[in-house]
């Protein structure tokens, strides 16, 4: 069995409340909205939406973009665990394939939405694209899911329901349906090390098309970069690990503490930290390779546009560089600090930083965009204002995420009861 779950708990005078049944009944409330959202946009299409020619891609893809990005701990670990065999990060490892699982179902929810028909979803599926970026992160994202189901399998069947519970005691049907759930958690154990290498495959194609796709769309000056693939790929890995590690605290430290050691969410903490780091490195070469040594017109005034409407230079300077280039200092000198507030509150600007960087290369090339014209190429200024349709699916989804990993974080065990994994 695994160590007693605390839950955290209010106190009022001399009465302790159980905040969770508050928490979750909050999450339903944001779940039910994001349904009468989704009901729009089912029943009226895209027109109820803030979107247009000009700017098709808007909140939903920002989501859909960070979600899979902040599950990017998933194939990190997977490699860890799996092909370096540090075993001792098993138990994270699990909680990373969870993240996972999350953040890609969250993200095919919500294009589920983003699309104009959204029953035709299984079309990429079945009518091949093979020269497009985008159909070939649609397969790669839904291979992944597959993956990530497999993975996630063993640790829901390892609950103790499904092996204690009175009704197996009770008739033989369901002792035998137990025998043979416990069978399969114990081939997908052993398939482990097969899907950790699928899933670094997958995780690095589509990671990497991703920032591909933005570098080779018409109209992009602003964000056109060779490096885009790389940046995806290391933003996914150094906010996802980060990610991991603020909720590896609550998780292993708060609500199952004595499960994970300090020493190993130290080392989490300092990988996190060291691929911040080096992202920051590249997207800083990156920047000046666009800005400094450029003498294109057109990225000049697509800046000088977007900060008439935003501080967007501001935004770039502390949301891309300080909240990594600080952030990622601290957590690499984790042993040294070992408080895990700082800690924790240093992870957390990572997290924002991947979020402005999937925002910046979605929006900011669309809202200032160079005209499709060869010859006498301009820059245009656009609008987007999302509606309260897409705020309400948004908030749905979202929700959706916190409901997963909530009820996971209580209830589901991290601990595989097989000695040899």
């Amino acid at each position: 069995m695994e160590n007693t779950i605390h839950v955290p708990k209010l106190r009022f005078g001399s009465r302790h409340i159980d905040v969770f049944p508050i928490w979750i009944g909050l999450l339903l409330l944001g779940f039910a909205f994001g349904g009468v959202g989704a009901y729009q946009v089912l029943t009226h299409g895209l027109q109820v939406t803030g979107l247009t020619d000009q700017v098709p891609w808007g909140l939903w893809i920002t989501i859909d973009l960070s979600s899979i990005a902040l599950g990017g701990s998933a194939f990190v670990f997977g490699v860890i665990v799996y092909l370096l065999r540090f075993k001792r990060f098993e138990v994270i490892g699990r909680l990373a394939v969870l993240l996972g699982f999350l953040g890609y179902s969250a993200a095919g929810l919500v294009l589920f939405f983003d699309l104009g028909q959204p029953l035709r979803f299984w079309h990429p599926v079945v009518f091949w694209q093979p020269h497009s970026l985008l159909w070939e992160i649609t397969m790669c994202v839904v291979l992944y899911l597959s993956v990530l189901v497999a993975e996630l399998i063993p640790v829901i069947l390892e609950h103790p329901a499904f092996r204690d519970h009175p009704l197996i005691q009770r008739y033989a049907f369901f002792k035998t349906v137990a025998a043979l759930l416990e069978k399969v958690t114990h081939i997908l154990h052993k398939a482990g090390p097969a899907l950790a290498i699928l899933g670094l495959t997958l995780s690095l194609l589509h990671q990497a098309s991703l920032g591909a796709t933005y570098g080779v769309l018409s109209g992009r000056g602003l964000w056109f970069s060779p490096t885009a693939p790389v940046l995806f790929v290391l933003s996914a890995m150094g906010g996802g690990t980060s990610l991991l590690f603020l909720l590896s605290v609550i998780v292993f430290r708060v609500m199952r503490p004595g499960l994970v050691s300090d020493k190993v969410l130290y080392e989490i903490a300092r990988i996190a930290g060291a691929v911040v780091l080096l992202c920051i490195y590249i997207r800083m070469w990156d920047w000046a390779v666009t800005n400094y040594y450029s003498f294109d017109h057109e990225i000049a005034t697509q800046k000088e546009l977007l900060n008439t409407i935003a501080p967007y230079d501001i935004t770039f300077w502390v949301g891309q560089f300080f909240f990594a280039l600080i952030p990622g200092a601290i957590l690499l000198a984790a042993k040294r600090i070992k408080n895990f507030r700082v800690l924790m509150a240093a992870s957390v600007l990572p997290v924002i930083c991947l979020i402005l960087l999937r925002w910046n290369y979605n929006f900011a090339g669309l809202i200032a965009s160079i005209t499709y014209d060869p010859f006498t190429p301009s820059v245009q200024l656009n609008s987007y204002v999302p509606t309260w349709q897409e705020w309400a699916v948004g908030t749905g989804v979202i929700s959706y995420w916190l409901l997963g990993f909530s009820l996971a974080a209580r209830y589901l065990p991290f601990r595989s009861k097989e000695a040899h994994h």
